[in-house]
């Protein structure tokens, strides 16, 4: 696998999408706002329609929208379970010990430690709760790696078969996976992160701008986003098309008699 093709295609399909195309641009931007219409186009990219597809419609990438919506929830739900589970004994125990009742800002070194020797038995539970949710999030992350190995690949085909169980067809992805190759899909995921993780600094990084930061982050974020968006589902996109079978030869044969010499 290219990843420098990859990169390359992602790139100039994203700019040729929205560059000099300001109505597509400014269209996309307010079909953020309501987001099942930017996730319906991100389905319009999964079927692999290059150039990137023009707006339009609106309740085609509607339905879409939640359909792909609906794929996400379904992915991300075990490991919201495992976050919500792991952090209710911790809440439970801070409840009813009362902490969060008392105001520890205005109490003296003395008065903290009596109040802590009057609840012997909170650091116990503390630690015993605390280990539990630290050993339950591990597990979320965990689960959250292998999820995303499926799902990365599961949103495209829920896209081109049109059939939101495709999504969760296990084996199907994971033969998909096979004819990548193991070491180029994982590439790939790590390219996509770092991509994305670097994307995320940047907009992070006006937030500490005093003052104006906050405005000046909303404001890249939303004429960059549209384009990282185009970026990363071209991407994904074209790391499905590399795990396609390849069409059955078309037969030439047209049924007219054979003469014999």
């Amino acid at each position: 696998m290219d990843f420098g093709s990859l990169l390359d295609d992602s790139f100039l399909y994203a700019k040729e999408g929205v560059w000099e195309r300001w109505t597509r641009w400014l269209l996309l931007i307010v079909s953020m706002l309501i987001f099942p219409l930017i996730l319906g186009y991100m389905v319009r990219i999964y079927r692999g329609e290059k150039p990137a597809p023009e707006t339009g419609k609106w309740l085609a990438l509607f339905v879409d929208g939640l359909k792909l919506l609906l794929v996400q929830i379904i992915y991300l739900l075990p490991v919201i379970l495992l976050v919500i589970l792991a952090c209710i004994p911790v809440i439970s125990t801070l409840v009813t010990s009362g902490v969060l009742s008392q105001d520890f800002s205005s109490m003296s070194d003395s008065q903290f430690e009596r109040w802590l020797d009057s609840h012997p038995e909170l650091v116990t539970e503390l630690l015993f709760t605390g280990g539990f949710m630290i050993i339950l999030l591990l597990v979320a992350i965990i689960l959250a790696l292998i999820i995303t190995l499926f799902s990365f690949l599961g949103v495209v085909r829920f896209a081109r078969t049109r059939i939101i169980s495709e999504a969760f067809n296990f084996s199907a992805i994971l033969s998909h996976i096979g004819r990548i190759g193991w070491v180029n899909y994982l590439i790939a995921l790590i390219i996509i992160s770092v991509i994305g993780f670097i994307f995320s600094t940047i907009m992070n990084f006006f937030s500490f701008i005093p003052i104006i930061g906050i405005i000046l982050e909303l404001f890249v974020m939303v004429i960059l986003y549209v384009p990282f968006i185009l970026f990363s589902a071209r991407f994904s996109t074209l790391v499905y098309d590399a795990g396609e079978e390849p069409s059955p030869p078309v037969s030439c044969q047209t049924g007219a008699p054979t003469i014999n010499q």
